[in-house]
């Protein structure tokens, strides 16, 4: 059974209707659902942060998004006048095509467009290395959680169920790219230290719940 990765957030099942709408005429198939962030480091269960996810198959996602941009090219030629593109300069709507995962997909084809229209034609191979760039950018680990690795050491040894939790982020938590691979999200030097902090809160929280056995 194929896997199914997410493809694209938004903020409610409602935006993502068009996109629903153009994946269902092509016969692909689609995962839904409603989702948080995998950690909450604040601990706030924040409900606004909760987002509605649409999941592809890996390999569908380059048909997805060419479909999309097929279908943002004709949408593009009448854009809304006040749109809040027209505003942006040269240099920011190339800043949208270096990073199209933090746009939405017509927001990039009409930067693309408005580019075009200044006389600042971007290629096709131009968009695609862009975007090969922005995958590798995106693979490079985290920088170093030092404040994280402390305090799962300290609850750990404390025989904290955080101090579980945290170890098994810094170890096993991966991202998801905008091409649908999977890497690791931390360094190899922070994720051994997560295994360590597994390991040590286990130990720890097996020695406290033996600790509150023996005293009854």
């Amino acid at each position: 059974m194929k896997s199914f990765l997410p493809y694209q957030s938004f903020a409610s099942e409602i935006v993502a209707q068009p996109l629903l709408e153009l994946l269902e005429r092509h016969q692909i198939l689609v995962e839904t659902g409603w989702a948080k962030p995998d950690f909450d480091v604040s601990m706030a269960n924040n409900a606004t942060e909760t987002r509605f996810i649409v999941r592809l198959q890996p390999s569908d996602f380059e048909q997805a998004r060419q479909l999309e941009e097929a279908e943002n090219d004709l949408l593009v030629q009448q854009p809304a006048p006040d749109h809040y593109l027209f505003g942006f300069t040269d240099d920011e709507l190339f800043e949208i095509l270096v990073k199209p995962d933090e746009w939405n997909s017509y927001d990039v084809s009409l930067a693309r467009h408005m580019l075009r229209l200044r006389g600042r034609e971007v290629s096709s191979d131009t968009v695609r290395l862009l975007r090969r760039h922005r995958v590798a950018e995106m693979a490079k680990p985290e920088p170093s959680q030092k404040t994280w690795i402390v305090a799962g050491y300290l609850f750990a040894v404390l025989g904290g169920f955080l101090g579980i939790i945290i170890g098994w982020h810094l170890h096993f938590h991966q991202r998801i790219l905008s091409d649908g691979t999977r890497v690791r999200a931390f360094s190899p030097r922070d994720r051994v230290h997560g295994f360590r902090i597994l390991l040590l809160g286990i130990f720890g929280v097996f020695i406290s719940i033996l600790l509150q056995t023996l005293k009854t």
